[in-house]
């Protein structure tokens, strides 16, 4: 492999690195050429799509083409900022090329968060959100109790592999179940707030933003994949808690 083609290899696995781990597309684009043009490759040609990176480097058929596949993958913006400093670093000339590739797979080694952390996350987060959206600190405590639940809900889900949507879905019935069954001890005031405040960490913020932000870069395909995978995560999470509910008020005497 000559140096050319090792550059292409380097800048298309940042670029997959970076859009497996919540990178908007502009950004990895951007990204990816300044690293190219940095390591002495200035015809260097990538496009970018949601979940797929195109590149090449030359004029047309000199060099071969790269094409990778990038599936949903859990978010880790550590790994993206780590990358930018790389690419930073490259520009300036203090990192070569064998270097940058150490440096690439140290950042692709780099652990999420601890399954403890991430469950305390949700748990106080949800608690957060049912008193700012006008809970009393009971509905807070219902929300932290159903909050550090689901995350670890969701935690054995993604070890078993269950698909993104089928976890939303579950997620928000869980959700809402485990919430009507703590009312139904008498403890708590505002069932509906509490539910809100554990269903937030399933909301689909990231996807609706980068749409968003995609959209207003032009990137229309990329911007439309994002922002329905937004819309079908949102309506998982409204048929998962709305079911629920639904069954819930059939039973005599649960009160919504």
């Amino acid at each position: 492999m000559n140096e050319s083609q090792r550059v292409l290899e380097l800048v298309t696995e940042a670029g997959e690195l970076m859009l497996k781990n919540g990178a908007e597309v502009s950004r990895t684009q951007q990204t990816m050429e300044i690293m190219a043009k940095s390591l002495g490759v200035a015809d260097f040609h990538g496009y970018v799509l949601t979940n797929g990176i195109f590149t090449s480097i030359g004029p047309e058929n000199a060099m071969p083409a790269q094409v990778r596949s990038v599936p949903a993958s859990t978010v880790h913006l550590g790994r993206v900022e780590a990358i930018n400093q790389l690419s930073r670093r490259i520009a300036a000339g203090a990192v070569g090329l064998d270097e940058a590739y150490a440096e690439l797979e140290r950042i692709r080694q780099m652990p999420c968060a601890p399954a403890v952390r991430q469950v305390l996350a949700c748990g106080f987060g949800s608690a957060c959100f049912a008193i700012l959206f006008g809970g009393v600190w009971q509905d807070g405590a219902v929300a932290l109790a159903v909050g550090l639940g689901l995350q670890l809900a969701l935690l054995g889900m993604d070890r078993w592999g269950v698909g993104k949507l089928f976890t939303r879905f579950l997620g928000a019935a869980f959700v809402a179940l485990a919430t009507l069954l703590i009312f139904s001890t008498g403890f708590g005031v505002n069932s509906d707030k509490a539910i809100i405040g554990a269903l937030m960490p399933l909301v689909p913020g990231m996807a609706l933003t980068l749409g968003i932000r995609d959209l207003i870069d032009s990137d229309f395909l990329s911007g439309v994949i994002r922002m329905l995978d937004a819309l079908l995560t949102a309506a998982c999470i409204a048929l998962g808690a709305g079911l629920v509910l639904a069954l819930a008020n059939l039973i005599e005497g649960v009160a919504l």
